[in-house]
């Protein structure tokens, strides 16, 4: 495993848009990582960034994908337009004395990862927050920095290719099984028609999903990756207590729903369920029983 704050030089997120007067170039920065970088150096890496994305944009109306210089490697991602993310990471160089026994400084971390762990952010981002447009000018760069602070320090950076392929583990069933599942949760959303079921996790294994494919990766990715290993630590040091629990409990909102009011307490997402034509907010209410996580949705 690449320590990752070690390798990572800087992440950043700018919008040219938001700071176009000479003097404005910090309102630019959504976010800037490390946070204790000077506000002339983070205005000299992002305005670099903005040279070379303009400047590739007059040879091909794709987006700038990377720039690489001796010790540095930019990968550039345009999750929406106008706004850019870039994942600065160093690279190996030698010097020669290095050169002369054939060996270099570092570790190099393959671009398709780096690629990926942006991506992977905006994802997480988007479902939590929804997209960077929707945000006000006002308070984009505080909902930045509460969301991306804690998400790039907890990102670990292995060369393995399971970090580029974002798959779901399914557990197989047989057909009766599987039915019984579909039943369940079907008496569950006639007995309560203002849940809507997204997902059936057993021991991180997928059963049932009614998101669209993406918006599904990224909810299984943030159950078996942050939200269930808390909770199965939970569990396993809890002791008597946590055994009573383990017959059901409510994971979102922890105390449960008992008054109207307690729906204000529910984590806000952005899901695209199979049947809608767009992403959507709702509120997500997360279920544990033994070994399986439920997800339902009400419409936000």
């Amino acid at each position: 495993m690449i320590d990752i704050k070690t390798k990572i030089n800087a992440f950043f997120i700018f919008n040219p848009s938001l700071g176009p007067k000479e003097g404005d170039e910090l309102k630019r920065i959504l976010f800037f990582h490390p946070s204790q970088t000077s506000p002339d150096a983070r205005k000299m890496q992002v305005g670099l960034c903005e040279a070379v994305v303009k400047f590739m944009s007059t040879f091909s109306s794709e987006p700038c994908e990377a720039l690489q210089t001796q010790t540095k490697r930019y990968i550039f991602y345009q999750p929406e337009k106008g706004y850019w993310m870039v994942l600065v990471v160093t690279i190996p160089y030698t010097t020669k004395a290095l050169s002369a026994i054939g060996e270099s400084r570092g570790e190099v971390v393959d671009p398709t990862i780096m690629c990926d762990l942006l991506k992977s952010a905006y994802k997480m981002f988007r479902m939590f927050r929804g997209p960077f447009k929707n945000i006000s000018n006002d308070d984009i760069y505080t909902i930045c920095d509460q969301f991306f602070s804690p998400y790039i320090s907890s990102r670990n950076i292995t060369n393995d290719i399971s970090d580029v392929i974002q798959g779901v583990s399914y557990l197989p069933l047989d057909k009766n099984s599987f039915f019984k599942v579909v039943c369940f949760i079907d008496l569950l959303e006639i007995n309560y028609p203002d849940l809507k079921c997204v997902s059936f996790v057993y021991n991180e294994q997928l059963i049932w999903n009614s998101l669209c494919t993406e918006d599904m990766l990224t909810l299984y990715q943030y159950l078996v990756q942050t939200l269930l290993p808390k909770q199965v630590e939970r569990e396993i040091q809890g002791g008597a207590v946590a055994a009573a629990q383990r017959h059901g409990r409510f994971i979102s909102p922890p105390e449960g729903i008992q008054i109207k009011e307690d729906l204000e307490r529910l984590m806000k997402v952005h899901l695209q369920r199979e049947d809608d034509d767009e992403s959507k907010q709702y509120y997500l209410i997360i279920y544990r029983t033994l070994s399986a996580t439920i997800c339902f949705t009400i419409d936000g």
